[in-house]
């Protein structure tokens, strides 16, 4: 774990315990895959790392957002709708719902990603392991 639940709080996170756990672990995933699994077994975590953790963690929970329209998806929905409701009527039953089109949703995945990209590049440039070996770093160091 590369940020505690005590560190997040601490930095102004707003989740809780349950939902920072699986944002963290999907932080830790992301910057796992960037600087090729160089962090696993560390015991001591820079605090560029830990910052990165908080960004990476606040941009997961934004676009979780974005993607429900700032509703928590309904498990129960017989519908699968999980937009605002715009528009109802009650005669005839008629419900619409404020979704995002898939041409949306794909733009706001590649912007995510692009985001996540700079925010690693940002935070990790630079930044060693306790082998001294660049995070960042494209290449394979001896024995890796």
């Amino acid at each position: 774990m590369y940020l505690n639940y005590t560190e997040y709080q601490g930095m102004g996170g707003t989740l809780d315990e349950t939902a920072f756990s699986n944002f963290e672990f999907e932080a830790e995933c992301t910057i796992n895959w960037y600087t090729f699994n160089r962090l696993i077994g560390e015991t001591e975590v820079s605090e560029n790392v830990k910052r990165l953790t908080f960004r990476l963690i606040q941009l997961a929970q934004l676009n979780q957002e974005a993607l429900t329209l700032g509703k928590p998806i309904d498990s129960d929905s017989s519908t699968g709708s999980v937009g605002a409701v715009t528009s109802q009527s009650n005669d005839g039953y008629s419900t619409v719902y404020n979704s995002l089109s898939a041409a949306d949703a794909l733009s706001a995945s590649a912007l995510s990603s692009q985001k996540v990209q700079n925010l690693v590049r940002t935070y990790l440039q630079g930044e060693v392991n306790s082998l001294g070996r660049k995070l960042l770093y494209r290449g394979l160091y001896p024995n890796e």
